[in-house]
Parts: structure tokens; C-alpha cells; sequence
């Protein structure tokens, strides 16, 4: 193999789509946050850098995008709120309740891995053949609709203890955990360098594991579509607690897309809110009036997504869905969903008893926040049991 950059990405920085929702008229914003600032010509060229990339902080800096405003004005990138550290390389992930889980990555240098750099030669460098150092390993959530300057947050979320840089990756599960796993910043496989290659799984539960109760939906439906009749999901008193018009005035029902992960990005990912209405019973039952689809699949390309139901920030499992016809090619296409009125009901039961979709809670911060998963063979079946779920 000739002694040569295998790759090298400028930027490294982290990106996604916010959540589409009916209080953004679906129109999609982009979030761009880290990455690197060097010069063009420090970048190098298809033999190596020409600086010493790991001597690099990366940026804090974080912009929003709306591609297409509607009020018919230019687009313009928007500061948004700094990351609390410098990233790069770092993996955005919508996580059901409207949230974005940044995680992985590192605070200095960039994506790939070299022989050397044109100040450091063959054989003397510090890292393996990293481009990157100093990883980040505590994880944060960033709110869109929280004020400007308390949109990021890490209170109460452990950090890792392993190293995620080049090829790392992670995904959304249906019970609404993240599994992360990868990092191999080397040609091939390394164990023997200061960042080896990683077969080691992890599954980060977020702040929402912690609730003891977790919404259990039914009559969810197998398919949706774009546009058409609306369709009703019921809730349970034992899915929620509390009062039951509070409980349904704070429900939300959310389809998401994992996206094809790779390289720190899930291509495709998706976090839609389908509108909803509500209508609670005597009993406490509460009827989710939910719409389908907005009537354009460029939104939400047809195809398999989980549906989640959330209720005051804590989301039930997905339910595994088809959107559209699941074919390729143009689809079929309806008015949009007209939903009736919410209707609270001041006759209902008290509070919901709660006592069903409970399980023993994941305590932020505890050390079940993060469960490793050790070996290739362990990460393989992870994967297939994630299939198998779906």
C-alpha cells in the first residue's frame, strides 16, 4: 500500500435537518455546528495535510439554514447557539421528543487518517495515523424550540468511556435508545495506536429512560399516507400520569426515520410531528386525532419509519410503519388531514393510574445510561435484533 492519505474530510463538522413540524409549516431548516476552520491549502492534497490537524481546535460555532423561506426572502445561514466544546466529527440524532442528540467525535483535527503531514514525517506521528485527538465523550442535547442561548444541554447525561472518532457511528432504536459503535481512524485494523480499532457497542439511553412510565398506543396504524382521512390512536389511563386532559393537551405523535449511517451522518434521517388533535373519555382513555402526512413526499420520502407516541416529553416504542406505497415512483397523494376540534373533559378520572408500559427506569446519569456491548460477534447480533424489531 503506498504510503499516501487513505481520506481526509474537510469541515468534519455536524449536520442534520430539525424536526419538520406543523408549527414550521414542514418547512425544513438545516443545523450546521463544528467542524474545522484552516486554510485551503492546509487542507493538502491527495498525499497528506500540510499542517499538523490535530493541533487544530475545532469550532464552537453552530448556524441555522432555512433553504426556502416563505416569506419569499433570501436564504441566509442564522447564529444559532455555540456548542459548549468545540467538535469535530461529531453525529447529530433526532431522538423522539423533539430533541437532537449530538454525540462522538473530537476536539481537535479532522476526519481520516495519514502516513504523515507535511511538517510531521513517516513514522513520527503522535496519534497512529489519526488526523484527530482529544475525543468527546459527554454527550448533548440540543432543543430547537428552547430560547436562544439555552438550547444546548448536557445536565444529568453521563459521559462514554470510549473513543468514537473517524468511522464511528450511531442509530435510533425502536424502544428509543441510540446505539453507537465503530471508530477506526487507521488503514485497517489497529489495536496496538493510541485510538484502535473499535468493536465495542454502546446504547445511550436519554433523560426520558428515567420515567417509569411510558406511553403504550394503540390502533396504530400499518401504513400512512400522504394526505387523506385522519386516523385516532388510543391511549390508555395506565400509559400516562396525571391529569388526563394535561396529559393529552401534551401529547405529540412523531414519525422518524434512522437515516443510512456512516462516516458521522445518517443520510435520510427524518423526525416529523403529525398534527393531532385530542379527545379524552370519562375513564381517562385519550383519543390522539392524528393526521397523515403532509400531501408531499419530497418531506418524507416513501418507505418503512417508526412511529412514536410522546406524552410530556417521554415516547413510547416505535411502531414500525410504511409511508406512502413503500415503492418507488410517484405516490399517491390526498387533501391534507381535517382533524376535529380537541375536547377536553372536565368529568374525567382524576389521573391516569399508570400502571401499565412501566418497566424498571434507566436513571440519567446512572451507569445504565450507557451498556456496552462488547466484541464484533455482540455487535452483529445487536444489529439483527434491531432488524428482528422492526
Amino acid at each position: 500500500m503506498p504510503n499516501r492519505v487513505i481520506r481526509v474530510y474537510p469541515a468534519s463538522g455536524a449536520n442534520t435537518m430539525l424536526p419538520l413540524t406543523p408549527f414550521n409549516g414542514y418547512n425544513p431548516t438545516l443545523l450546521f455546528c463544528g467542524g474545522q476552520v484552516m486554510s485551503d491549502d492546509a487542507w493538502g492534497d491527495y498525499g497528506y495535510p500540510h499542517i499538523d490537524t490535530w493541533t487544530v481546535e475545532a469550532s464552537t460555532d453552530c448556524h441555522r439554514m432555512t433553504p426556502e423561506p416563505t416569506d419569499g426572502s433570501a436564504p441566509a445561514y442564522v447564529q444559532d447557539d455555540n456548542l459548549p466544546v468545540g467538535r469535530t466529527m461529531g453525529q447529530f440524532i433526532a431522538l423522539p421528543d423533539g430533541t437532537m442528540l449530538l454525540i462522538n467525535g473530537a476536539q481537535y483535527g479532522t476526519a481520516g487518517y495519514a502516513y504523515q503531514t507535511s511538517t510531521t514525517p513517516q513514522g513520527q506521528m503522535p496519534y497512529g495515523l489519526s488526523l484527530a485527538r482529544g475525543p468527546v465523550l459527554q454527550p448533548v442535547i440540543y432543543n430547537p424550540n428552547a430560547p436562544a442561548g439555552s438550547r444546548w444541554s448536557s445536565t444529568g447525561l453521563s459521559s462514554s468511556s470510549i473513543p468514537r472518532l473517524y468511522h464511528s457511528t450511531a442509530i435510533l432504536l425502536p424502544d428509543g435508545s441510540v446505539m453507537i459503535a465503530g471508530s477506526n481512524p487507521n488503514p485497517d485494523v489497529n489495536q496496538t495506536v493510541v485510538y484502535p480499532t473499535t468493536y465495542t457497542a454502546e446504547y445511550f439511553y436519554p433523560p426520558y429512560f428515567s420515567a417509569s412510565v411510558r406511553p403504550v398506543p394503540q390502533n396504530v396504524p400499518k401504513t400512512l399516507s400522504y394526505g387523506g382521512n385522519p386516523f385516532d390512536i388510543t391511549i390508555p389511563p395506565s400509559s400516562y400520569q396525571g391529569n388526563p386532559n394535561d396529559a393529552a393537551g401534551n401529547t405529540t405523535v412523531w414519525l422518524m426515520r434512522q437515516g443510512f449511517t456512516t462516516h458521522a451522518m445518517n443520510l435520510g434521517q427524518r423526525a416529523m410531528q403529525l398534527n393531532s388533535t385530542y379527545s379524552v373519555q370519562n375513564d381517562g382513555t385519550i383519543t390522539i386525532h392524528t393526521a397523515q402526512l403532509p400531501p408531499s413526499p419530497n418531506l418524507f420520502t416513501p418507505g418503512p419509519a417508526f412511529l412514536f407516541v410522546t406524552i410530556a416529553g417521554i415516547p413510547s416504542n416505535g411502531t414500525y410503519v410504511i409511508v406512502g406505497s413503500g415503492q418507488l415512483g410517484p405516490q399517491p397523494m390526498s387533501a391534507a388531514s381535517v382533524l376535529p376540534a380537541s375536547a377536553r373533559n372536565e368529568q374525567a378520572s382524576n389521573s391516569g393510574s399508570g400502571n401499565g408500559g412501566s418497566s424498571s427506569p434507566k436513571k440519567n446519569g446512572a451507569a445504565r445510561v450507557w451498556a456496552r456491548c462488547d466484541g464484533l460477534v455482540s455487535l452483529v447480533v445487536a444489529l439483527a435484533l434491531t432488524l428482528a424489531l422492526s
